[in-house]
């Protein structure tokens, strides 16, 4: 017998049996409600395995910890984590000032599910240095799950796996249980992966990794799927087989697979109140052949899917085949469901828990991050998928990638490609290989044949309805289908990453785990991994405490060689160009803004972008709307101010522009002029704040210097001991993501024609005007604009006049949503940083740190020294963000000029216009006014010369 435990819940005692979680413990109490979310509705848990984030509870003081996660121990005070927490008053973990430890191996597994287990144990046995990594408390995956509660009473299934674990222990294998891996890096010809465990980051340094983190289910949202008691299948399975929880109530069981089966069996078993299987696949007998050819196949494998089948007609349990749950109802917490049969009424059903199993697909997240091959694919729901081998071998020469983690294929499938993996590794290192390899590669092939036979069998045939309106698609932003069905309409959206800038659906905690299929099924068909959003570090939330150290300051952008952003010229058959006004190069807001104020004044305007508009720099910045320097930036010149002093006044115009023009948008940009406050920590910090202050009250800037006092009245959650700091009242924020969606959809409206994956390849001068060509098209501009952020230097080259615009890559951090805790645009005297609160809660924070660029696609990442950095600066001045989690961070390629922006017509080549800055939100609408002024010969501006780019030409004569 397992001995009693007790803890609290919102001041409630709850019993609990020695190896239960808390969401296992709290669930069988009958308290189902862990956390409120974002639209005060209550949530339970729901996929059982620490991807969804539904089950975040308040541990100890300690905010958002996963329920489904932790085990329960004595005496523990557990509290419904609030809609936003509280950080000022929550538990912070404690800061490590060392550097995060390094461990070093030859090989990493991760995950320990059977195909992990097997590649481990034949690695070892063979003498290869092998760890094992497991983000559960308890090896063996989701099939061979270990009874943490009453291991004496394991099944025959569970029984083959604690032997499997066993052998892997004596191999020699090391194994570390309750490790997240939260990121992924190259580095130095090795690989790095970062890992959490017991609240301590830490890296492994290895030369090969092989992925075995299975596959996650994938829910088909519906109408009520959110309420408290609707659960994964494979989080019921768990909740049993692992934790001796049955899963409350009367409980219904929907979806697509013979999983959905299994669990209704194992539930009556243990006396469960089953009231019904509902399956969208009709019956085996109305598929006799499949059923025969399958039967042959595998016929244990059958023979056991027939007994579940006896088990549930034995216990009067319907199988209600060609059936769908299309709607889950309650007041609060599940009540009842309406299933639809074929060629029946709907009718109503009476449950407490609904367990949903529509599928599943891989936990891809760790080969895609580290540039994996990836193939789309549409069964059961459209999804990225890494291209790989039997033997786990992928285009990388470094990652492998086995079992569910490249397909669901079943455990003996599993197991056969741990085995060949780990041959192949073996061999290639010239060591002993483990016998049976040709009955692997058999196992392998009639286990996929197999596998393709079971799917064919349970292919649906009812279809559930299309999302109504209300329905919730992205679960932890509560985005419904309504709102993303409507923007797609208004703003033309026709990609993945758009829809996430446009509505926030999947940039909750989950990272798109949940909701990625159902919105890409409003979207063009994708034909590439680039129409995915891009897995992000972490990968699962990590607490800021966990990652921050301090890092050494440094001066200046780090400057990388980007690829070309020109594109080929092709022949055009016909040879005739459109014409038009004005060509802008440059979909981002600068561009942008261009195009709608040109177009406002009656100019036809085509807008050429090699990406997708606003998906660069312009929607991942971090939204500050600067109005004073940067502590970092030089304050004065010999000869009088500096080029960043200098742009000042063009910043703070821009920002009342956006004050100006928010109320002409059809959308909340979330604009806020708060104040920058910038603090100092030492007496040469104070003297180089008492120096910008100077120079920007010259400037007319609304600027002062505070003294200790009144630092707190401004930010009361600041650390004590700050001698000081500088302030401005005009400095603010801005959403970037819907304020580059918002000015994208108004210059459409306004007649725009935006050419996205449209990259330049040609200007040249046709007279008085331009011949501008993009693959085989071509435009006749009587002018063209400049806007192309890193690329402006290489798109001016075209017309002979290259500019010194270099690629600047810059990493972006934002946290959990919590309680207001940061309240102006806040920064460090001599430290990098930016630190400002979103309206929806998360705090974002940057300020200027470098970020790399990946080493197989190019394209900016995070640099995981620059994280450590970034976020022991922040939580230097906020103590409390030790208590809050990163849930993701980006890159995005700002540049590096002079320190201003570049602003003007090209001195000795007429009508080509050049608007680029480092700045791009904060003066996009001003640059976008006066570029646009300049290309209609409006006025004159005498103040913007300074900004021409003839100031790197000298004089054309």
């Amino acid at each position: 017998m397992s001995d009693r435990l007790s803890f609290t819940f919102n001041d409630s005692p709850v019993s609990a049996e020695a190896g239960q979680t808390l969401t296992a413990a709290l669930l069988a109490a009958g308290r189902i409600v862990h956390r409120t979310a974002p639209d005060g509705s209550g949530r339970g848990p729901f996929c059982g395995i620490g991807a969804c984030q539904d089950c975040l509870l308040e541990v100890d003081g300690q905010m958002s910890r996963r329920g489904c996660m932790t085990p329960v121990r004595d005496g523990m005070r557990v509290r419904s984590n609030n809609r936003l927490p509280d950080a000022a008053v929550s538990a912070p973990l404690s800061q490590g000032e060392a550097r995060l430890a390094e461990h070093v191996c030859e090989v990493l597994v991760v995950g320990a599910g059977p195909a992990g287990l097997v590649a481990a144990m034949d690695l070892a046995r063979g003498g290869v240095d092998v760890l094992v990594v497991d983000e559960r408390h308890i090896p063996g995956g989701q099939y061979f799950k270990q009874n943490a509660v009453h291991p004496e009473r394991q099944d025959d299934q569970a029984r083959k796996g604690w032997h499997l674990i066993e052998a892997m222990r004596a191999s020699g294998a090391r194994l570390w249980h309750d490790t997240l891996v939260w990121c992924a890096h190259r580095e130095d010809g090795a690989l790095v992966i970062g890992g959490l465990r017991d609240g301590e980051a830490f890296y492994i340094r290895t030369q090969h990794i092989i992925v075995a983190t299975g596959a996650q289910e994938t829910p088909a949202p519906r109408p009520g799927w959110t309420l408290p008691g609707v659960i994964t299948t494979g989080a019921g399975q768990t909740l049993l087989r692992a934790y001796e929880t049955v899963s409350p109530g009367r409980v219904i069981i929907a979806g697509n697979g013979p999983l959905n089966l299994q669990l209704a069996a194992e539930l009556v078993g243990r006396g469960a109140d089953v009231v019904a299987v509902v399956e969208s696949a009709p019956a085996p007998v109305k598929r006799p052949v499949l059923a025969g050819q399958l039967s042959a196949a595998a016929p244990r494998l059958a023979l056991a899917g027939m007994r579940h089948l006896w088990t549930l007609r034995r216990a009067g349990v319907p199988v209600l085949w060609e059936s769908v749950v299309t709607r889950i109802e309650g007041s609060g917490r599940v009540e009842r469901v309406t299933v639809k049969q074929a060629g029946a009424e709907a009718r109503s059903i009476e449950v407490e828990t609904v367990c949903l199993g529509d599928g599943f697909v891989p936990a891809s997240e760790l080969p895609r991050l580290l540039g994996c091959q990836q193939d789309v694919r549409d069964w059961p729901v459209t999804h990225p998928e890494t291209g790989r081998q039997p033997d786990g071998r992928t285009d990388q020469a470094d990652v492998s990638v086995i079992g569910e983690a490249g397909r669901f294929g079943g455990v003996f499938l599993a197991q056969a490609q741990g085995r060949l993996c780990a041959a192949r590794l073996l061999e290639r290192s010239g060591k002993r290989l483990p016998p049976g390899l040709e009955r692997s590669r058999r196992m392998y092939r009639d286990n996929a044949r197999f596998q393709a036979l079971l799917w064919k069998l349970y292919q649906p045939v009812v279809p559930l309805p299309v999302p109504e309106d209300t329905t919730i698609l992205c679960r932890c932003e509560c985005v419904t289908a309504g709102t993303v069905r409507a923007r797609v309409a208004e703003d033309g959206i026709a990609d993945l990453a758009a829809l996430k800038r446009a509505t926030r659906a999947g940039m909750g905690r989950c990272q798109g785990r949940f909701c990625q299929a159902s919105l890409m099924k409003v979207l063009p068909e994708p034909k590439s991994e680039k129409d995915f959003t891009a897995p992000q570090i972490p990968l699962r939330p990590v607490p800021v405490a966990a990652l921050a150290r301090q890092k050494p300051e440094w001066r200046g952008h780090v400057r990388v060689p980007i690829p070309s952003g020109l594109g080929q010229a092709v022949q055009s058959a016909s040879g005739t160009a459109e014409t038009v006004d004005v060509v802008v190069v440059g979909g981002g807001i600068v561009g942008l803004f261009a195009a709608l104020f040109l177009a406002e004044a009656g100019k036809s305007v085509v807008v050429l972008e090699r990406g997708r508009a606003g998906a660069l720099a312009s929607g991942g910045n971090a939204g500050s709307l600067h109005a004073q320097l940067m502590a970092f930036d030089a304050s004065a010149d010999t000869d009088g101010p500096s080029m960043p002093a200098r742009t000042l006044a063009l910043q703070r115009e821009s920002i009342r522009m956006w004050e100006a023009l928010r109320g002409t948008f059809d959308r909340d940009l979330e604009i806020k002029v708060c104040g920058g406050l910038v603090v100092a920590e030492t007496e040469s910090d104070m003297e180089r704040l008492r120096s910008k202050v100077a120079v920007e009250q010259s400037l007319g800037v609304d600027a002062r210097i505070l003294d200790p006092g009144e630092l707190h009245g401004i930010e009361p959650n600041l650390k004590q001991g700050f001698l000081g700091g500088a302030y401005c009242s005009e400095e603010g924020k801005i959403n970037p993501m819907a304020a580059t969606q918002a000015v994208l959809a108004r210059a459409r409206q306004a007649g725009v024609r935006v050419e996205e994956l449209t990259a330049l390849s040609a200007i040249e001068r046709d007279g008085s005007r331009f011949r501008v060509s993009a693959g085989a098209a071509s435009w006749s501009a009587g002018a063209v604009v400049n806007a192309a952020g890193a690329y402006a230097g290489e798109v001016a080259e075209l017309v002979g006049r290259p500019l010194p615009v270099f690629g600047a890559p810059l990493q972006m951090i934002v946290t959990e949503p919590v309680a207001p805790l940061v309240f102006s645009l806040l920064a460090h005297a001599s430290r990098h940083l930016t630190l400002k609160q979103a309206a929806n809660g998360s705090l974002l924070i940057g300020g200027g740190w470098s970020a790399g660029l990946d080493p197989v696609h190019g394209h900016p990442r995070p640099l995981r020294e620059n994280l450590e950095g970034n976020l022991w600066v922040a939580q230097r001045l906020i103590p409390a963000l030790g208590a809050v989690n990163v849930v993701r961070s980006w890159a995005a390629m700002n540049i590096d000029i002079d320190g201003a922006p570049i602003l003007g017509e090209s001195p000795d080549v007429p009508g080509f216009f050049t608007a680029v800055t480092a700045n791009g939100v904060t003066l996009a609408p001003a640059m976008g006014r006066h570029v646009a002024d300049m290309v209609l010969r409006r006025s004159e501006r005498p103040d913007l010369e300074i900004f021409s780019p003839a100031r790197f030409y000298g004089d054309p004569s």
